[in-house]
């Protein structure tokens, strides 16, 4: 296995996420935005996250559209740091 992370479960997933965005200010998008499925779309575990962290409740039909745009906005923040 070498320096590789083993795979993580479900719940340590969820856990490690969290913690990454623990620190983010409620005005900002949350880094962990930026995971995404396999197939580049929205990652299963984004509601998880914005819920243990308090975030709005986003409506399912506008989930996708509304992750779309934080990712833009993230690579916007993020392009020049």
């Amino acid at each position: 296995m070498g320096a590789a992370l083993p795979p993580l479960v479900a719940d340590d997933q969820g856990e490690l996420l969290v913690s990454v965005d623990r620190e983010t200010p409620a005005n900002e998008s949350l880094l962990s935005t930026l995971i995404a499925s396999g197939d580049t779309s929205l990652h299963w575990l984004y509601r998880h996250v914005r819920f243990s962290l308090g975030r709005d409740l986003i409506p399912d039909e506008e989930l996708e559209s509304h992750w779309a745009a934080e990712v833009l906005r993230l690579r916007q923040v993020w392009r020049y740091r």
